[in-house]
């Protein structure tokens, strides 16, 4: 429990899962505080969609998964009671490439339609992952340990994912093979990223097993998480302007055309960079401070989902995702844990340059012939779908941070750190963007760094 002059006012800008769990963790400790959300409703970019489709079907636009050793997201879903469902393990896998449906198994191993080099053609995908990708995620070490980063570590900082796989010996098929699908989906893929952030994030989904989501929607854990928070959330209210001295913080915000002030001991800013760039602050955050808020770079995503008549798509078996190496990226299907209805959604997952392309046209028609090459059933069964862009929405711009090499290292402790009276959250300041593991971590840790200010 805080003491002496306290309880300490904190105002907390953002409610999705880092302002969420930032401000629930600071009220346990005895503190004043009061969240300023821009948006009608919680979560952030933990985006249920229920408003578009028929039957009560729901699609999620942002977090959808939860994997089995994202232990702090585990914790609050088990503290809010959320049910938790296994996503299925089919016995095979699907990819769309060079307009073939390319099935693979163990037992009948994929003939890829890419140049491959005899050794590659033996090991098959599990083989080639295990030959290239596992050294580099061991590579990366354990970021939770004193010494990180290691040399091995700011080594893997310094080079792009492909440097890094052509380093491994990998052909140019393979590493073609390796960009359809889940690998291309940070920042514009993996000739650009920095090869360290790609394998800690590919550590993050490395378990084979034990995915899970939320039945009911992913959204059901920040909408418990801000009933158990209650009216010190404050919806519709775009902060504005940040006025902060050593004895305490002003903060303006706009609601429905009119501005308020409120003042404050400390803030807690827990939105995106892409948003924070927006915010006037007096005095200016020091230069450093500026810099990587001005510089994070966020990954483009955009999601296109069609509703169909039918779920034909269980002739397939094993489908819950088909990697392609179309514009529409990775299709899945979005009803698998939804058995009220007889009608089904598919969502594609487009990110990059292609996630651009799909949202500048601002037509749907293009990513659902797509769907349809890979999907040929889709066209009897289709009855509408929509497309939804992260760079469009005002409160995110974008939706999660990459780094190109040299920045992961150089960048994160800067985004971390504390200026004065403000500190900084999110899955943008976090090792894991885009999860709400990081999230939650990232406000775990603005949490440390308020009580161990008031303890100097």
């Amino acid at each position: 429990m805080v003491i002496g002059r306290f309880p300490e006012r904190i105002v907390v800008i953002g409610a999705g899962m880092a302002g969420l769990v930032c401000t629930l963790e600071l009220m346990k400790q005895g503190y004043n505080v009061r969240i300023l959300e821009a948006n009608s409703q919680p979560g952030g970019r933990v985006y249920t969609m229920r408003d578009q489709f028929s039957d009560g079907l729901f699609c999620e636009m942002g977090a959808a998964f939860i994997g089995a050793h994202h232990f702090l997201t585990l914790s609050y879903a088990q503290q809010v009671g959320v049910q938790l469902i296994n996503l299925p393990v089919p016995n095979r896998s699907l990819s769309y490439i060079d307009g073939r449906l390319i099935i693979d198994s163990p037992d009948e191993p994929a003939l890829w339609p890419v140049s491959l080099t005899a050794e590659e053609r033996i090991l098959g995908y599990a083989g080639m992952f295990e030959k290239y990708l596992k050294p580099g995620l061991k590579a990366t070490g354990n970021p939770f340990l004193p010494g990180w980063p290691t040399k091995q570590a700011v080594l893997l900082d310094s080079m792009t994912m492909e440097q890094y796989l052509k380093g491994q010996g990998a052909s140019s098929g393979a590493i073609k093979l390796f960009e359809i699908g889940y690998m291309q989906m940070l920042g514009d893929g993996i000739r650009k990223v920095s090869a360290l952030q790609r394998l800690l994030d590919l550590k993050m989904t490395s378990s084979e097993s034990g995915t899970r989501t939320i039945v009911g929607g992913m959204d059901q854990l920040p909408k418990k998480l801000a009933l158990t928070i209650g009216s010190n959330i404050s919806y519709g209210c775009a902060v504005t302007h940040i006025e902060h001295s050593n004895k305490g913080v002003t903060v303006q915000y706009n609601n429905s055309g009119e501005i308020f002030t409120i003042n404050c001991d400390r803030v807690v800013v827990a939105i995106p960079s892409t948003v924070l760039r927006t915010i006037h602050f007096s005095p200016p955050l020091s230069k450093e401070k500026n810099d990587v808020i001005q510089n994070q770079l966020t990954t483009s995503v955009t999601r296109t989902v069609v509703q169909s008549r039918t779920r034909f798509w269980n002739n397939l078996s094993s489908f819950t995702t088909i990697n392609t190496d179309l514009k529409i990226g990775w299709l899945i299907d979005a009803t698998f844990a939804q058995m009220s209805s007889g009608r089904g959604l598919i969502c594609s997952y487009s990110s990059g340059e292609s996630a651009r392309e799909i949202s500048r046209t601002g037509n749907i028609n293009s990513a659902v012939s797509e769907i349809k090459q890979v999907l040929p059933e889709l066209s009897s069964n289709y009855e509408g779908g929509m497309v939804f862009s992260w760079d469009h929405n005002p409160y995110s711009r974008g939706a999660y941070a990459w780094y190109k090499p040299k920045q992961m290292i150089r960048m994160l402790p800067k985004l971390s750190a504390a200026q004065g009276r403000i500190y900084f959250a999110g899955d943008n300041t976090s090792l894991f963007p885009g999860w709400i593991e990081g999230a939650i971590s990232s406000a775990l840790r603005t949490v440390n760094q308020i009580i161990s200010s008031n303890s100097i």
